[in-house]
């Protein structure tokens, strides 16, 4: 937890120090490269984590070679498909076939995505031993590699920014940071060296496993990464840059609760299943407690104090994102359903999270195109954070076919919200005076 923690930190600290270098244009571009690379990442995803996580056969080495293997031509064919997708834009930018004055039409994205693309080349080669090690509940190493390759990142990004104001050490970075992740996986964690190989029944599992978990990954691309692909196309580089910064800061507590119990919690829960499947409703209950409430806590908090927040820790071209983060802040409300995917996987369902992805992704396209046009940016912004509510619904229908639903969790927790607004209250009140 406490290298979650630290991570995160840098992370934010990092992009304190970066909106300073940089213009809001910057991340407006950096978002759409982002977020282009990340869909092509999911659309090849075949689940080979998940599979090693939960499957029997995930300690033998047959197994993990032919992963391996796999592994390496998916970083491979990412990267191909990223140069495909960058061809694309540089032939529509030419051919003017682009409004103006979207990000997609800025000259210089095609080149940052097929080099800041290479990135997944690199970490296909990362070792299997970090699987294992989550398998295995041995996180501290994980950590390690993980603040080192982030640390060094940061440490590159800022020197290299610094002295060039140029959006490439942002690319630069990327690919130093996955280039050390995938050096130390082999140095530094335990287990035994990774080797090419080949095992056709184990190739078997891992592609009927990764069957739904490819088709979940790529409906889950476009939902995750939809709004900035969508707001790229229709907004120019400095809105987008105030849309990344505010998404960037309200996603923190969800992804601070998913990397800490998405760590924990899939192998937890299909350590269960193998060994104790009554007590999977007692387990999965005992962190959606601690997951709700955290969640709600914080999303009053920032729904109250979003604009003091932003005027607090950036400069005044940023004051664009402070409501942005207000109403981005009730997405929170609804992430915290995004547990029981890891439930379903541990069950053997996987096909339950392909039927969310299908929800998330439907009502994300819908709403936020609908309320674009009707309300402008405010308008998309609210769609964006009210779209998950169609998805939770969803799970909570599929909770009920194996008893994971709680009624005196579900409006227990709904008491944090308030306390979150009334300290954000207090705390908008105390910047004020201050500042």
């Amino acid at each position: 937890m406490i290298g979650h923690f630290f991570s995160l930190a840098l992370r934010f600290v990092g992009t304190l120090i970066l909106t300073r270098i940089f213009a809001p244009e910057a991340f407006g571009i950096l978002a759409v490269v982002m977020s282009v690379q990340v869909v092509v990442t999911l659309l090849t995803d075949i689940g080979l984590r998940q599979a090693i996580i939960q499957s029997r056969n995930g300690d033998k080495q047959e197994f993990l070679n032919t992963a391996f293997s796999l592994q390496i031509l998916r970083g491979i064919f990412i990267w191909a498909m990223n140069c495909v997708c960058a061809a694309g834009l540089w032939i529509a930018i030419a051919h003017e076939l682009l409004p103006a004055h979207s990000v997609y039409a800025d000259p210089q994205v095609p080149i940052y995505l097929a080099v800041a693309s290479f990135s997944a080349v690199l970490l296909g080669l990362q070792s299997m031993k970090a699987i294992t090690a989550g398998r295995n509940l041995q996180l501290e190493r994980l950590f390690i590699v993980e603040i080192i390759a982030q640390l060094a990142s940061l440490i590159f990004v800022i020197l290299l920014g610094w002295a060039t104001r140029s959006l490439w050490a942002y690319i630069y970075a990327m690919l130093f940071s996955a280039a050390i992740t995938a050096v130390l996986s082999h140095c530094i964690l335990k287990g035994s060296s990774d080797r090419l190989g080949w095992n056709r029944e184990a190739s078997r599992e891992l592609f009927r496993f990764g069957r739904w978990t490819f088709l979940s990954s790529m409906l889950s691309a476009f939902a995750a990464n939809g709004d900035r692909l969508l707001l790229g196309g229709w907004l120019n580089a400095q809105m987008l840059g105030f849309y990344s910064v505010a998404y960037s800061l309200a996603s923190v507590p969800d992804g601070l609760a998913g990397r800490i119990f998405g760590a924990v919690s899939f192998p937890v829960l299909s350590e269960a299943v193998r060994l104790q499947p009554q007590r999977v409703p007692e387990i999965y209950f005992r962190m959606r407690w601690i997951t709700d409430a955290a969640l709600l806590l914080i999303a009053g908090f920032l729904f109250s104090s979003g604009s003091a927040i932003v005027n607090l820790l950036y400069d005044p071209r940023y004051v664009s994102s402070g409501w942005m983060l207000e109403y981005l802040s009730f997405g929170l409300i609804f992430a915290r359903y995004g547990l029981s995917q890891n439930a379903y996987l541990a069950l053997g369902r996987p096909e339950y999270v392909t039927i969310l992805s299908v929800t998330k992704l439907i009502s994300l396209f819908s709403l936020v195109t609908v309320l674009f046009y009707a309300f402008g940016v405010q308008g998309a912004v609210l769609g964006v954070a009210f779209h998950m509510l169609p998805t939770s619904i969803c799970t909570l229908y599929l909770n009920r076919k194996h008893h994971l639903n709680n009624l005196r969790l579900e409006l227990g927790v709904l008491v944090s919200w308030i306390f979150g607004w009334l300290a954000g209250l207090g705390f908008s009140k105390v910047v004020l005076v201050c500042c």
